[in-house]
């Protein structure tokens, strides 16, 4: 069981969108996969009931604390990965969510603020030897301030995607209707995949080759 938190202590990052993405690309490759929502808004929670509270990716609330959760997990349904979605500027929340995982998934947009508020995520999975990966979310390849943040955390030896996930329509409606942006977003004629589903697929293969390098936790999820 690998456990993926989505953290940031900044609200409006993209945190449940991704989560959301990512857990049910996970899906296509077979993998019984959960989602933790630690939001008290339940956003993730709510995308799943309009999903049609489906059975894969599955969904688990109630719980205060990740470690909470992946332990009765642990014991219950005991899925291939786990998706944690974590509330703004609850620290302790959000410590505890990135110590219980195997990657720290730290998303932000290309903007000072954001990457400012990137800092806390980033010190606590350096402190607790988390691996962890920035992603830039919402953003376009062409802004120089897309250009800018890359350089600014590289130059701060902070790991950066090289997938960006593009601000894009797709995205921002498929949380209404319980779907992902590339579940929605029609291929255009000759693509062999849509601009949505080429970034999540992308993405989702950076984030495996980082699992593989994180040290399984034993003792908390084996």
């Amino acid at each position: 069981m690998r456990v993926i938190t989505c953290a940031s202590s900044k609200g409006g990052v993209g945190k449940t969108t991704l989560s959301s993405a990512l857990a049910v690309r996970a899906t296509r490759d077979g993998k019984r996969v959960a989602m933790v929502d630690l939001d008290p808004q339940g956003s993730l929670a709510e995308w799943w009931k309009r999903r049609g509270k489906s059975e894969n990716p599955t969904i688990f609330t109630g719980a205060d604390k990740a470690s909470e959760a992946i332990e009765k997990l642990e014991l219950v349904e005991r899925p291939d990965y786990v998706f944690i979605d974590t509330p703004p500027a609850f620290l302790v929340v959000l410590q505890d969510a990135i110590e219980s995982a195997d990657l720290a998934l730290i998303p932000l947009k290309a903007s000072a603020l954001d990457l400012i508020a990137s800092e806390d995520a980033v010190m606590m999975a350096r402190e607790a030897s988390i691996v962890h990966l920035c992603v830039i979310n919402d953003a376009d390849p062409r802004w120089r301030t897309t250009f800018s943040a890359r350089k600014y955390l590289l130059a701060a030896d902070v790991p950066v995607a090289e997938a960006i996930i593009t601000h894009r329509q797709p995205y921002l409606g498929a949380m209404s209707y319980g779907k992902t942006g590339p579940e929605i977003e029609r291929k255009k004629k000759g693509e062999a995949k849509s601009a949505t589903e080429a970034e999540i697929d992308a993405l989702w293969e950076e984030v495996k080759r980082a699992l593989a390098k994180a040290k399984r936790k034993e003792k908390a999820h084996g």
